[in-house]
């Protein structure tokens, strides 16, 4: 070889980012390159040790360039070829790709003068490196720059999908520079990636260009779409850079149940901002769909139980997550939020078409209709007192709220759990299964 020689050292599955790579510079420096690759048994002669002819590619190499994914990076192989033109003192040059970008670089290659592939500024970078090493009087030009990048980009999603796998199902919402959202409201020509399993939830078809207008439409065939208005919520706080609570709200199809969950926030070099968003298998079901009263009480149970352990004994022991010496507003804060988290899993069981009166009915006995009145109504003060604007919380106004919180769950739980045990010794030791108890209208 040459020593006008380059070293590309990459990974297999940068095969063909390595063969564009080469086409490119090979027509732009007019052939005056010659390229070893570490993929490419055409590049050793026959019979040769592989060993060998890297050795001697690497001795006659005027410049090593180093392809950088979040695949590569840590591979053996390349680390091993890097050391070795770093203790030969050849020159090397990372070229980033694929969504690695040169500040994700670690020593020690984040010690040399990386480029970006998909870049025109990383593009004439690496020119100016590669002319620099070979003594050209000046750097030739990116030709048909434009064509390039697209090119690049082609081969780079390539690489992306052949590694990808998806477990679940997904839509990704991309937000055009800068990628921050002024309000609770994602544009509706904002674009969204999925693949075809995921976009059947909607109705809809992979191959086209789809947009979160799409998303929404689909979804509002749906009886319940609250889930739209705390997925846009989520994405506008991420957005800013700010805290947002896990979705509560349930995405009902004809094919299950999801539940909707912004995962990851990716942001490009342009400012372009990439929100993943998982669509979590669920067996949630709405309650309209629960023609028994053993589905009602059995889903109430099941949020009290949850506002037991979630709300009250969370917040009745500071050691759990919330310190003591936090600030009582802060407290109120967080306390809030849990139990508008509980509601939200409520409503996502359709438990805004549940109205008291059909939960007072799930009790046979006078006096424990009485009492799960009463149970409502110290909810509805409690729940108010702890909402209230005026006047601030002090500790012992939250301790009060805690108290009656902890009393009504007790109440509730202890009526509730034996209503439910009677409803199982009155149908099912009869043989009567669950489905044949239906309240009366």
């Amino acid at each position: 070889m040459s020593a006008t020689s380059l070293f590309v050292s990459h990974i297999s599955e940068e095969a063909e980012v390595a063969r564009l790579l080469r086409e490119m510079l090979e027509e732009d420096f007019l052939h005056m390159v010659k390229f070893f690759t570490s993929s490419e048994i055409g590049s050793i002669g026959a019979g040769e040790e592989w060993l060998g002819a890297v050795r001697g590619a690497m001795d006659q190499a005027s410049i090593v360039l180093v392809l950088c994914s979040r695949a590569s990076v840590h591979r053996p192989w390349v680390q091993f070829e890097v050391g070795a033109a770093w203790m030969k003192g050849v020159p090397i040059v990372p070229v980033c790709h694929s969504g690695l970008h040169v500040t994700d670089l670690q020593m020690p290659l984040s010690l040399r003068q990386a480029v970006e592939l998909g870049t025109l500024a990383g593009l004439e970078r690496l020119y100016a490196a590669i002319a620099k090493e070979l003594g050209l009087p000046r750097t030739p030009p990116v030709r048909e720059a434009a064509a390039k990048l697209e090119r690049i980009a082609a081969v780079e999603q390539r690489f992306r999908n052949a590694r990808l796998q998806q477990f679940e199902r997904f839509f990704d919402i991309v937000i055009p520079p800068p990628g921050r959202l002024a309000g609770e409201q994602i544009p509706d020509d904002a674009r969204v990636e999925s693949n075809a399993e995921s976009l059947g939830l909607f109705g809809l078809f992979e191959g086209s260009h789809w947009t979160w207008r799409d998303i929404v439409r689909a979804a509002r065939r749906t009886p319940d779409t609250r889930w739209l208005a705390q997925l846009q919520k989520s994405v506008y706080l991420a957005s800013n850079d700010l805290r947002f609570r896990p979705m509560q709200a349930i995405y009902h199809t004809e094919d299950g149940s999801y539940q909707p969950q912004l995962s990851k926030k990716e942001v490009g070099a342009d400012g372009e901002s990439r929100f993943h968003v998982h669509l979590v298998d669920t067996v949630v079901q709405p309650l309209a769909e629960v023609e028994n009263d053993f589905g009602l009480l059995a889903t109430l149970l099941r949020l009290g139980l949850r506002f037991r352990y979630e709300v009250i004994e969370k917040f009745r022991k500071p050691a759990t997550g919330v310190s003591a010496a936090a600030p009582v507003d802060e407290r109120v804060r967080r306390l809030r939020e849990a139990v508008e988290t509980i509601e939200y899993d409520a409503l996502s069981r359709g438990a805004q078409n549940i109205d008291r009166d059909s939960v007072v009915e799930l009790f046979d006995d006078p006096a424990d209709q009485d009492a799960i009145l009463a149970v409502q109504q110290q909810w509805d003060e409690a729940r108010a007192l702890l909402f209230r604007d005026a006047p601030p919380h002090d500790r012992q106004s939250l301790a009060q709220v805690l108290r009656q919180m902890r009393d009504l769950n007790y109440r509730f739980m202890t009526l509730g759990t034996r209503r439910f045990h009677e409803m199982v010794r009155e149908h099912w030791a009869h043989g009567e299964q669950p489905g044949g108890l239906v309240r009366a209208a």
